[in-house]
This record gives C-alpha cells, structure tokens and sequence, in this order.
C-alpha cells in the first residue's frame, strides 16, 4: 500500500476522563487549524479520525497476576500497529492524553525525531500516575492540568485545564 504523503497527527487517547479530555482539545485545536489525524484508542473512535485503530488498555488494574503478561503482549501489538501506521502515514507527531497504551508509540516517535506531546490527567492533583512517569521522559512537551502537579515534574508546562 502506498504512503498517504499529506502531513497528519496521532492523537491517543482512553476511556472516561482521556477521551473526554481528547475531545476537549480536539474541539479547541480545530478551531485554529485544519488538520487530519488517527486516532488510537481503547474505545470505538467518536471523533471521526480518517483512521482509528482500537487498542487495549495495556495493564489489567483488577489482576495483578495478569499484568506482566498482559503489558508485553499489549506492547508488541502496538509496536506493530505504530510501524504499520508510519508505512501508510506521514505521521508527524503524537498528542496524548494519556493512558498507558501511549507509551511505545511515543517512544518509537521520539526514537524518530518526530514531536511527541503529552498532557497529564486533569485527575492528577499530588501524585503522578504511571503512564505521566514514563511520558515525562519521553515527552518533548508534557503538560499539566494542575498548579499543584508541578511539584512532581519540575519542567512541565502548566496548561490549565481542557
């Protein structure tokens, strides 16, 4: 299959709070710019992305004994999922709100010099969560939706909330 050459976005997202806050900021993006995006998500996608790959959440918080097994099975399904995406896309870079399935995408991107943004939970007020642990690192431009969430990652840029 041939490479789609105009310039798009990833955006991913989760269930409840992430996708409320996506549609947020999908709404407040496309006010000052038209662009086209995929969407990747543990939900069936809403926001009528010209692609949308649907994706599990990657670890089970009900079954910890479940989980090792559930993270590297989840992960290597996303690998394959991002590389097949940069094959059809011209994908310039990541927006997230999280959850963890934004992870090895991320990473991948950064690995491939292109922009990765990650906008930690508006639920967040004194403790980071897991995926905003790892995203700090990783991220080119992470944000928080709290004042107070600054404390825990000292070079966040605080955005207020979506």
């Amino acid at each position: 299959m041939p490479k789609d050459c105009q310039p798009k976005l990833l955006l991913i997202y989760g269930k409840g709070g992430h996708k409320e806050q996506m549609k947020r900021l999908l709404s407040k993006m496309q006010e000052q710019h038209a662009f086209k995006f995929i969407s990747m998500a543990d939900v069936v996608d809403e926001f009528n992305a010209i692609e949308h790959l649907q994706c599990p959440e990657p670890r089970d918080k009900f079954h910890l004994w479940k989980a090792p097994w559930q993270l590297a099975h989840i992960s290597a399904v996303t690998l394959i999922q991002t590389i097949k995406l940069l094959k059809r896309h011209n994908i310039t870079g990541i927006v997230s709100t999280g959850p963890g399935m934004a992870v090895v995408p991320s990473l991948i991107f950064r690995l491939l010099g292109k922009k990765v943004v990650y906008i930690e939970s508006w639920s967040r007020f004194y403790t980071a969560s897991a995926t905003g642990i790892f995203m700090y690192r990783i991220a080119n431009q992470f944000y928080v939706q709290n004042t107070t969430m600054l404390d825990k990652y000292p070079k966040a840029t605080y955005s207020g909330r979506l």
